[in-house]
């Protein structure tokens, strides 16, 4: 026998068997559904829910094109196997293939069945309604990470790192919105920890196992177009570990995962190289976002290599991200004493983890918004974050007594739930300690808010108490008609007749403007350098950081 003896016994020597364990990350599960829902509202559009996140640029499109496939589908019945009625649904005028179907479809479920309790006013459709699928998918997501956690490390650090997600501010207000990011990142990372889980094995696995995961491919496909990063990871990883015995279930599972996609994109049927074309090459075509970092306005495109590092590093709590650091320290630590050297299942989490973080490091590669574009990694971290925790309370039992080691080290986590308190609803928001938090990152130039969210529910309420019935309020930043439709729609807004039209600097028509400080994007006049021009009437801030407000102009025509 070689090594430290150990005297007191592992946390997880006492951990509960599988059924029981199950329990808890259903229990947690179910938990944090209930804790996103009780704040899901963007424009008092539910007596059951609090106020939430103000609705973001991105949702009008996600809710409304959710709500017509369920629709559509509704009204053709079992009419739907026919290839024509198909055609009929996704060759219309009002679809909008610019992602694939499922994320929106599953928004359109969850607005069909709420609005089917709580009707729609009207409406064409209710954004606040399709927040439920995001915050059911990160209900899902907390069960997932914390099962494979306890399959692979043990139950203490499974409850960490199913925890750790509701303490990951950025991640959990995503969590909040009708978007693509939460039903990708479930796809995602369900996708990857299929092959870590079932692929750990000494032999090439099976074609009929390479087949089954790669059915989870072709779901996480189906979502949004970030989940072509998963084949790389597992081919490099793979190739490593069986050599040439790697090929025919790596053809076997990538196969599969095309075919689900193909199939469960009716778009794709009826011109499948010029649709794949378009559909791979729109991210190319577009117009270009702009971002503010470090104080410079920079084209998406043209963002310095390290922009999804920093932005990645700042935005987790900092104790979690030591954590995470322990957890990597672990799997390199698991790999050297390998005694063949061979990848082991862990670096192939790491390495999924890694090659989005690298991708977005590349020249010309498109990054904007924050670590919207690679969110699908925070639920990777967090499994690291479990471990490292776990390796944390192993250390201090072999110095302490066991309860005084897990106590100490649940203490220490608890306190990194204060973004997701203290933020809320702003999480998209969020800085880490790393920035002296958002007021800090304010003052070196970093995005403040940049999605339309901190135009929240409280303050819409206070702006319709605040000015006069039939007023006109200008809006901006304008990134889509859209947005500025569906913010018309408003309950409130419409019955006290308030009209809502962009904002023209120039020739401003009314004293009134609301604005969220995307400062790209901001006309001058609306810039602190400008604030002698206005005054301020309504405000949302965090950390005395000004994130979205109605201010009144003192020159307008």
């Amino acid at each position: 026998m070689t090594g430290m003896k150990q005297d007191k016994p592992s946390p997880d020597s006492i951990a509960p068997r599988p059924p029981a364990a199950l329990f808890w990350y259903l229990l947690l599960a179910g938990l944090s559904f209930l804790l996103v829902g009780s704040q899901l509202d963007c424009a008092d559009d539910l007596s059951f829910t609090g106020p939430g996140p103000g609705m973001t640029v991105d949702e009008p499109f996600n809710v409304g094109q959710g709500v017509f496939l369920v629709r559509a589908i509704r009204v053709y019945g079992l009419g739907i196997i026919d290839p024509e009625s198909l055609r009929e649904i996704f060759e219309h005028p009002n679809y909008l293939p610019d992602h694939p179907p499922l994320g929106r479809f599953l928004i359109g479920l969850a607005h069909e069945s709420v609005a089917g309790l709580a009707g729609d006013d009207g409406r064409p459709f209710v954004v606040t309604y399709g927040r439920y699928a995001s915050a059911a998918c990160f209900a899902c997501l907390v069960f997932v990470v914390g099962w494979f956690t306890f399959k692979r490390s043990g139950h203490a650090g499974a409850l960490i790192a199913a925890g750790s997600l509701l303490a990951l501010p950025r991640l959990f207000g995503h969590a909040h919105l009708a978007a693509l990011e939460l039903p990708t990142a479930l796809f995602y990372v369900m996708a990857v920890l299929t092959v870590v889980q079932w692929w750990d094995t000494d032999l090439a696995p099976t074609n009929k196992r390479a087949c089954l995961t790669g059915i989870l491919l072709g779901l996480a496909l189906l979502t949004k177009i970030q989940a072509i990063l998963i084949p790389i990871p597992v081919i490099v990883w793979a190739i490593w570990k069986w050599r040439q015995h790697a090929l025919l279930p790596l053809i076997c599972w990538g196969g599969v995962g095309c075919l689900v996609f193909f199939v469960g994109w009716p778009w794709l049927w009826f011109d499948p190289v010029g649709h794949l074309s378009e559909y791979l090459g729109r991210t190319t075509g577009r117009a270009a976002l702009y971002v503010e970092y470090f104080g410079t306005k920079y084209a998406d495109r043209d963002l310095p290599w390290h922009y999804a590092w920093v932005m990645l590093l700042t935005t987790i709590p900092v104790g979690l991200l030591i954590c995470s650091g322990f957890g990597v320290t672990k799997l390199w630590h698991d790999f050297k004493t390998e005694q063949q050297k061979r990848p082991t299942a862990g670096l192939l989490l790491f390495l999924s983890l890694l090659w989005p973080l690298i991708l977005f490091t590349l020249p010309g590669v498109t990054v904007y918004d924050g670590v919207r574009l690679f969110l699908m990694v925070f639920p990777l971290l967090a499994i690291l974050i479990g471990l490292g925790a776990t390796t944390v309370i192993d250390w201090l039992t072999q110095r302490f007594r066991q309860k005084v080691a897990i106590v100490t080290v649940t203490l220490l986590l608890l306190t990194q739930f204060t973004g997701s308190l203290l933020y809320a609803p702003c999480w998209l928001s969020y800085y880490s300690l790393l920035t002296g938090g958002l007021s800090g990152a304010d003052k070196i130039g970093m995005e403040a808010t940049y999605w339309g969210d901190s135009l929240t529910a409280d303050l819409l309420a206070e702006v319709v108490e605040e000015v006069p019935d039939n007023s006109i309020i200008q809006i901006a930043p304008i990134l889509h008609p859209a947005w500025l439709q569906m913010l018309q729609e408003t309950p409130e807004i419409k019955r006290k007749g308030i009209q809502l039209i962009p904002f023209q600097s120039e020739r401003p028509v009314s004293q009134y403007v609301i604005y969220f400080q995307r400062n790209p994007y901001l006309p001058e006049l609306l810039q602190t350098q400008s604030s002698d021009r206005w005054t301020v009437l309504k405000e949302v801030t965090r950390q005395q950081v000004a994130l979205g407000r109605l201010v009144s102009l003192k020159e307008f025509r």
